[in-house]
């Protein structure tokens, strides 16, 4: 998808309090081999406080930085990974109840990948809307439940944390323009992310916990591995094709690569070799003390590098995630405006 017409007018971010690494290792959360490189320090932990109310705290730092009326809102896309609270409610009507009016809103579920399609959903959805103008897309995790342990189910490399993320899309020009969003489907690899579980009764509904490196070891010793390399590589040459096709922009035109939070071992080994990036040009410093975030990850990076002003105009901010199905999935940013409330 070419942007060129969308814009991003405000964001907004919260992450609540650092739990090191260090403590958890002396505490048995986590194992010392884990951590042991100093590569991540921590992950940010919200106790009890619920994921939609992050997601408000968000999306009002969101309007309170760029002004803009909450209730002219068209669209509201709350994307979400994990359990947002009780079953059979809504997390995007809370927000919408929050700031008010009457946009559409709904919940994605599109793993890590889902801030990514939403921006691909909303830009289509004011393009095809002429009276409509801006889309709001939030997205908050509190993982803290006894169903996932954030020290190990994501495997050695990845640490996960808590937080939310908010990014106003609009017809109207931004501090930043979106130059493209795409994402890449790998449905053979599919089966990566349940194997060795039952699709019926759903885990969620008999206590099991989550452990996404069970399960990837498990469809990795199946055969998993020998296509698994082949098709994501694949995968993330088809989103460099369109990126690149769509914008005219190469590698050398990035400023910053936004990716999931995680290691500089995973990112050397597993990525940075596909898109050709030195380590300094990413954002896994950034993410050190913070865990993944399920959608968010880029996002609260865009704003720390905005707020640091490691961003600046003219400069371009290409994201990239992963998410189960599987899906690989990307936008690319230009920056056309140091935002009113960075110098606050």
């Amino acid at each position: 998808m070419q942007g060129q017409d969308i814009y991003l007018t405000s964001i907004g971010a919260y992450l609540p309090p650092v739990f090191s690494t260090e403590r958890a290792v002396a505490e048995g959360l986590v194992k010392p081999d884990w951590v042991a490189d100093g590569q991540l320090t921590g992950v940010r932990v919200a106790g009890d406080e619920p994921a939609p109310e992050m997601a408000v705290r968000a999306v009002r730092q969101l309007f309170d930085r760029g002004g803009d009326d909450p209730a002219a809102v068209d669209l509201i896309i709350y994307a979400s990974v994990w359990h947002q609270g009780p079953d059979g409610w809504g997390p995007q009507s809370y927000v919408q109840r929050a700031i008010g009016g009457d946009a559409l809103a709904v919940e994605l579920r599109h793993g890590c990948t889902g801030g990514f399609s939403a921006m691909q959903l909303a830009s289509g959805y004011l393009r095809g809307n002429p009276e409509h103008t801006s889309a709001l897309i939030v997205g908050a995790e509190n993982f803290g439940t006894a169903m996932i342990d954030r020290w190990s189910t994501t495997g050695q490399g990845m640490l996960v944390g808590d937080g939310a993320s908010a990014v106003l899309l609009s017809k109207n020009r931004g501090f930043a323009k979106l130059l493209w969003a795409d994402s890449i489907a790998v449905p053979e690899l599919e089966e990566m992310h349940r194997s060795g579980e039952p699709l019926f009764p759903p885990g969620a509904t008999t206590g099991r916990q989550l452990d996404f490196s069970d399960r990837n070891r498990l469809f990795l010793q199946s055969g998993g591995m020998e296509k698994m390399r082949p098709l994501l590589a694949k995968a993330h040459h088809e989103l460099y094709l369109s990126w690149t096709g769509a914008t005219g922009l190469s590698i050398d035109d990035v400023t910053y690569f936004g990716y999931m939070n995680t290691s500089l071992d995973v990112i050397e080994k597993r990525l940075l070799p596909l898109i050709g990036l030195p380590p300094e040009r990413t954002t896994w410093e950034l993410g050190r003390d913070v865990g993944h975030l399920g959608i968010s990850d880029q996002l609260v990076a865009l704003d720390r590098l905005l707020a640091d002003g490691s961003l600046k105009p003219g400069d371009h901010y290409l994201m990239n995630g992963l998410g189960p199905g599987m899906t690989v999935a990307g936008a690319l940013v230009e920056i056309l405006d140091v935002p009113g409330w960075v110098a606050r």
